[in-house]
């Protein structure tokens, strides 16, 4: 894990420990292990990587999510001894219960985090075994995790809603969306050199079904017909050669740029060219790329999936899978000028009610309070 790692849980969990580090608290990250072992600072949060004979190491991708790595993360954190803390917080489902173990053999607090789920599109984005196995899992782990914790935070409130009710208690489960760093991302950051002679719609994503990325091609055949744009595809993944092939084939791919993935240090010059952001997912939670482009003062047009309305709210939201309806909006954003100043607003003030700073805050008061709640209970 280091500061320039590109987009999801990693950039979130370490813009998170840093506001926790900066208002008074003493923060350790347990991350499997990229290309080092050593241990090291960041901003006053100690990172501690793990690995597992090399696997950790071995298995690292910026672009895909590799299950049997995070199989084998419980092994690797667990042959690390540790110093005692009064919080232990596990980010997804292994690492969840890692941290219900460590805490209950310390005597301690234990949190679990729900980045989101696929739950509600498993059935769209890969084979029927996988989407069962996959969601009966969810199903199982996700409200055990709440009743065996102290909190389950979550940062999409449609999947806490379905989590409840799957029977987790109500007491035990919270909303805290994710944020965003307002020094680094604002509209006031210099673009990188780039042709921008016509207008430039971006999108940062992991290439995988799920993020709807072929809608948006497909989208930009009519949107080409009316209007003349660019679109800059930043991420990888296993869908991209699929992608590219798209392209061609709708004879777009020149109007179609994939740059592969990018620091997330240098994510800012990136979209301060963008004329429009687009978010296509056919799921998403509370998106740290939503976040950023509004904190940079770029429109944005979303899906109404997941947890994007609960920070979009009255934004440009379109429907899932429908490249039409996604067209007609981007010209319509395109050919609107006035229209496409009123979301930057809107976004801004958005963003600006979004900041890592009132997310810790946020995390921090569920610490204490469960902190007072068991005083409460041995008193």
């Amino acid at each position: 894990m280091d500061d320039s790692a590109i987009g999801g849980i990693e950039v979130a969990l370490l813009e998170l420990c840093k506001e926790l580090v900066s208002i008074g608290h003493d923060v350790t990250i347990l991350a499997g292990a990229r290309d080092t072992v050593d241990e090291r600072f960041i901003d006053g949060v100690q990172i501690i990587p793990v690995d597992f004979i090399n696997t950790m190491r071995q298995t690292w991708s910026s672009s895909v999510l590799c299950f049997p790595r995070q199989l084998l993360f419980p092994i690797a954190a667990l042959k690390r001894e540790l110093k005692r803390y009064d919080v232990y917080h596990g980010h997804i489902y292994l690492s969840g219960l890692i941290a219900n173990y460590l805490a209950r053999k310390n005597r301690a607090i234990a949190v679990n985090t729900i980045h989101g789920s696929y739950y509600p599109v498993w059935d769209m984005i890969t084979n029927p075994f996988r989407a069962k196995f996959y969601k009966t899992a969810e199903r199982f782990l996700a409200p055990a995790l709440a009743r065996q914790s102290h909190l389950q935070i979550h940062t999409g409130g449609y999947f806490a809603k379905q989590v409840l009710a799957w029977g987790a208690p109500e007491d035990k489960v919270k909303v805290i969306h994710n944020g965003v760093n307002l020094e680094q991302f604002h509209p006031g950051v210099e673009p990188l050199a780039h042709d921008h002679s016509i207008p430039i719609l971006l999108t940062v994503r992991r290439l995988v079904k799920k993020n709807g990325l072929e809608y948006l091609i497909r989208a930009m055949k009519y949107v080409l017909m009316e209007e003349q744009c660019q679109l800059m595809v930043i991420g990888d993944g296993m869908e991209r050669r699929r992608l590219e092939l798209l392209s061609a084939h709708l004879g777009i791919s020149a109007h179609v740029e994939f740059t592969g993935s990018v620091p997330h240090n240098i994510l800012p010059r990136y979209l301060s060219l963008a004329d429009i952001a687009v978010l296509p997912s056919l799921i998403e939670a509370s998106s740290l790329f939503a976040l950023e482009a509004m904190a940079m003062g770029k429109p944005i047009i979303a899906t109404s999936v997941g947890g994007l309305p609960e920070i979009l709210g009255e934004g440009c939201l379109v429907s899932p899978m429908e490249e039409r309806e996604l067209a007609d909006k981007i010209i319509q954003i395109l050919q609107n000028k006035k229209e496409r100043e009123k979301l930057a607003r809107q976004g801004q003030a958005i963003a600006e009610e979004h900041t890592w700073e009132i997310v810790a805050r946020q995390t921090a008061a569920e610490y204490e309070r469960i902190v007072n709640v068991k005083k409460e209970v041995r008193e």
